[in-house]
Protein backbone atom coordinates (compact mmCIF):
# COMPACT_ATOMS: atom_id res chain seq x y z
CA UNK A 1 0.00 0.00 0.00
CA UNK A 2 1.36 3.43 -0.96
CA UNK A 3 1.49 6.23 1.57
CA UNK A 4 2.30 9.83 0.82
CA UNK A 5 5.27 11.13 2.75
CA UNK A 6 3.03 13.60 4.52
CA UNK A 7 -0.58 12.60 4.78
CA UNK A 8 -3.17 15.02 6.11
CA UNK A 9 -5.10 12.23 7.83
CA UNK A 10 -2.08 10.88 9.67
CA UNK A 11 -0.83 14.35 10.57
CA UNK A 12 -4.24 15.21 11.97
CA UNK A 13 -4.47 11.97 13.93
CA UNK A 14 -1.12 12.76 15.53
CA UNK A 15 -2.34 16.25 16.42
CA UNK A 16 -5.55 14.81 17.90
CA UNK A 17 -3.62 12.25 19.96
CA UNK A 18 -1.24 14.88 21.32
CA UNK A 19 -4.13 17.15 22.21
CA UNK A 20 -5.88 14.31 24.06
CA UNK A 21 -2.75 13.55 26.07
CA UNK A 22 -2.36 17.20 27.02
CA UNK A 23 -5.98 17.32 28.21
CA UNK A 24 -5.53 14.11 30.21
CA UNK A 25 -2.36 15.53 31.80
CA UNK A 26 -4.18 18.70 32.79
CA UNK A 27 -7.11 16.68 34.16
CA UNK A 28 -4.86 14.39 36.20
CA UNK A 29 -2.61 17.17 37.50
CA UNK A 30 -5.47 19.39 38.64
CA UNK A 31 -7.27 16.61 40.46
CA UNK A 32 -4.12 15.61 42.31
CA UNK A 33 -3.63 19.08 43.76
CA UNK A 34 -4.63 19.49 47.42
CA UNK A 35 -7.92 21.36 47.55
CA UNK A 36 -8.07 21.54 43.76
CA UNK A 37 -9.97 24.57 42.52
CA UNK A 38 -10.27 23.15 39.01
CA UNK A 39 -8.21 25.94 37.50
CA UNK A 40 -7.53 23.84 34.44
CA UNK A 41 -11.16 23.69 33.32
CA UNK A 42 -10.85 26.52 30.80
CA UNK A 43 -7.71 24.97 29.33
CA UNK A 44 -9.45 21.62 28.87
CA UNK A 45 -12.44 23.33 27.26
CA UNK A 46 -10.05 25.04 24.83
CA UNK A 47 -8.44 21.67 24.06
CA UNK A 48 -11.87 20.16 23.41
CA UNK A 49 -12.68 22.93 20.93
CA UNK A 50 -9.35 22.33 19.21
CA UNK A 51 -10.16 18.62 19.09
CA UNK A 52 -13.47 19.37 17.40
CA UNK A 53 -11.65 21.40 14.74
CA UNK A 54 -9.28 18.51 14.09
CA UNK A 55 -12.18 16.07 13.78
CA UNK A 56 -14.04 18.35 11.38
CA UNK A 57 -10.91 18.63 9.26
CA UNK A 58 -10.87 14.83 8.99
CA UNK A 59 -14.48 14.87 7.79
CA UNK A 60 -13.69 17.62 5.30
CA UNK A 61 -10.74 15.74 3.86
CA UNK A 62 -12.73 12.53 3.58
CA UNK A 63 -15.35 14.34 1.52
CA UNK A 64 -12.82 15.57 -1.01
CA UNK A 65 -10.24 12.76 -1.06
CA UNK A 66 -10.74 9.84 -3.42
CA UNK A 67 -7.81 7.67 -2.33
CA UNK A 68 -7.23 7.45 1.43
CA UNK A 69 -4.31 5.80 3.30
CA UNK A 70 -6.71 3.60 5.29
CA UNK A 71 -10.24 2.34 4.83
CA UNK A 72 -12.62 5.32 4.96
CA UNK A 73 -14.64 3.65 7.70
CA UNK A 74 -11.51 3.16 9.82
CA UNK A 75 -10.56 6.81 9.43
CA UNK A 76 -14.05 7.94 10.39
CA UNK A 77 -14.36 5.58 13.36
CA UNK A 78 -10.92 6.44 14.68
CA UNK A 79 -11.64 10.18 14.48
CA UNK A 80 -14.98 9.78 16.25
CA UNK A 81 -13.71 7.56 19.05
CA UNK A 82 -10.63 9.70 19.71
CA UNK A 83 -12.92 12.70 19.95
CA UNK A 84 -15.07 10.75 22.44
CA UNK A 85 -12.09 10.54 24.81
CA UNK A 86 -11.64 14.29 24.88
CA UNK A 87 -15.37 14.94 25.11
CA UNK A 88 -15.54 12.57 28.08
CA UNK A 89 -12.68 14.25 29.92
CA UNK A 90 -14.25 17.67 29.44
CA UNK A 91 -17.75 16.50 30.38
CA UNK A 92 -16.49 14.83 33.57
CA UNK A 93 -14.52 17.90 34.63
CA UNK A 94 -17.50 20.20 33.98
CA UNK A 95 -19.81 17.92 35.96
CA UNK A 96 -17.37 17.88 38.87
CA UNK A 97 -17.32 21.66 38.76
CA UNK A 98 -21.13 21.88 38.68
CA UNK A 99 -21.44 19.39 41.55
CA UNK A 100 -18.69 21.20 43.46
CA UNK A 101 -16.87 17.95 44.18
CA UNK A 102 -14.34 18.81 46.88
CA UNK A 103 -13.31 15.37 48.10
CA UNK A 104 -11.08 14.16 45.28
CA UNK A 105 -10.77 10.64 46.67
CA UNK A 106 -8.37 7.86 45.76
CA UNK A 107 -10.84 6.35 43.28
CA UNK A 108 -11.12 9.57 41.27
CA UNK A 109 -7.38 10.20 41.42
CA UNK A 110 -6.47 6.69 40.24
CA UNK A 111 -9.02 6.93 37.45
CA UNK A 112 -7.39 10.11 36.15
CA UNK A 113 -4.01 8.34 36.26
CA UNK A 114 -5.40 5.41 34.28
CA UNK A 115 -6.92 7.76 31.71
CA UNK A 116 -3.62 9.59 31.32
CA UNK A 117 -1.73 6.31 30.89
CA UNK A 118 -4.25 5.16 28.29
CA UNK A 119 -4.01 8.44 26.37
CA UNK A 120 -0.23 8.18 26.27
CA UNK A 121 -0.57 4.67 24.87
CA UNK A 122 -3.04 5.93 22.26
CA UNK A 123 -0.54 8.60 21.21
CA UNK A 124 2.24 6.01 20.89
CA UNK A 125 -0.02 3.69 18.91
CA UNK A 126 -0.95 6.50 16.51
CA UNK A 127 2.75 7.19 15.96
CA UNK A 128 3.19 3.52 15.04
CA UNK A 129 0.24 3.79 12.66
CA UNK A 130 1.73 6.86 10.97
CA UNK A 131 5.13 5.21 10.53
CA UNK A 132 3.44 2.03 9.23
CA UNK A 133 4.82 -0.11 12.08
CA UNK A 134 1.51 -1.91 12.24
CA UNK A 135 2.66 -4.90 14.28
CA UNK A 136 3.97 -2.57 16.98
CA UNK A 137 0.47 -1.22 17.54
CA UNK A 138 -0.60 -4.41 19.32
CA UNK A 139 1.51 -3.86 22.45
CA UNK A 140 -0.07 -0.46 23.00
CA UNK A 141 -3.56 -1.79 22.35
CA UNK A 142 -2.99 -4.58 24.86
CA UNK A 143 -1.79 -2.11 27.48
CA UNK A 144 -4.83 0.10 26.92
CA UNK A 145 -7.08 -2.91 27.45
CA UNK A 146 -5.19 -3.89 30.61
CA UNK A 147 -5.69 -0.41 31.99
CA UNK A 148 -9.39 -0.55 31.13
CA UNK A 149 -9.68 -3.81 33.08
CA UNK A 150 -8.09 -2.09 36.06
CA UNK A 151 -10.57 0.75 35.64
CA UNK A 152 -13.43 -1.77 35.71
CA UNK A 153 -12.20 -3.17 39.02
CA UNK A 154 -11.74 0.35 40.35
CA UNK A 155 -15.27 1.27 39.33
CA UNK A 156 -16.73 -1.73 41.14
CA UNK A 157 -14.69 -1.02 44.26
CA UNK A 158 -15.63 2.65 44.24
CA UNK A 159 -19.32 1.75 44.09
CA UNK A 160 -18.95 -0.75 46.93
CA UNK A 161 -17.29 1.90 49.07
CA UNK A 162 -19.93 4.47 48.15
CA UNK A 163 -22.82 2.15 49.03
CA UNK A 164 -21.27 1.18 52.35
CA UNK A 165 -20.19 4.61 53.54
CA UNK A 166 -22.27 7.38 51.94
CA UNK A 167 -25.40 8.32 53.92
CA UNK A 168 -26.25 11.49 51.98
CA UNK A 169 -28.51 10.68 49.01
CA UNK A 170 -27.46 13.73 46.99
CA UNK A 171 -23.75 13.06 47.51
CA UNK A 172 -24.35 9.43 46.57
CA UNK A 173 -25.87 10.43 43.24
CA UNK A 174 -23.10 12.94 42.55
CA UNK A 175 -20.23 10.54 43.13
CA UNK A 176 -21.93 7.63 41.39
CA UNK A 177 -22.33 9.72 38.26
CA UNK A 178 -18.72 10.93 38.35
CA UNK A 179 -17.48 7.34 38.69
CA UNK A 180 -19.65 6.31 35.73
CA UNK A 181 -18.38 9.18 33.59
CA UNK A 182 -14.75 8.31 34.38
CA UNK A 183 -15.48 4.71 33.42
CA UNK A 184 -16.92 5.89 30.10
CA UNK A 185 -13.66 7.70 29.29
CA UNK A 186 -11.61 4.55 29.90
CA UNK A 187 -14.09 2.65 27.72
CA UNK A 188 -13.60 5.21 24.93
CA UNK A 189 -9.85 4.62 25.11
CA UNK A 190 -10.47 0.89 24.78
CA UNK A 191 -12.68 1.56 21.75
CA UNK A 192 -9.76 3.36 20.10
CA UNK A 193 -7.49 0.42 20.89
CA UNK A 194 -9.96 -1.99 19.30
CA UNK A 195 -10.16 0.11 16.12
CA UNK A 196 -6.38 0.25 15.92
CA UNK A 197 -6.19 -3.53 16.28
CA UNK A 198 -8.69 -3.98 13.46
CA UNK A 199 -6.56 -1.66 11.29
CA UNK A 200 -3.52 -3.75 12.24
CA UNK A 201 -5.20 -6.96 11.11
CA UNK A 202 -6.13 -5.47 7.74
CA UNK A 203 -2.69 -4.04 7.06
CA UNK A 204 -0.23 -6.59 8.43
Amino acid sequence: MFFKKKDIFFETFQAIAKNITLAAEEFCTELHKPGSEKKGLTDIQDMEKKGDRYTHSIYKELNKTFITPLEREDIMNLAVKMDDILDGIEATYIRMDIYDIKDINIFIKRNTEIILEQCKEVELAIDKLVTKKFLDIRAHAVRINELENEADDLFNNSLRELVSSCTDAIEFVKYKQIYEMLEEVTDACEDVANILESILMRNS
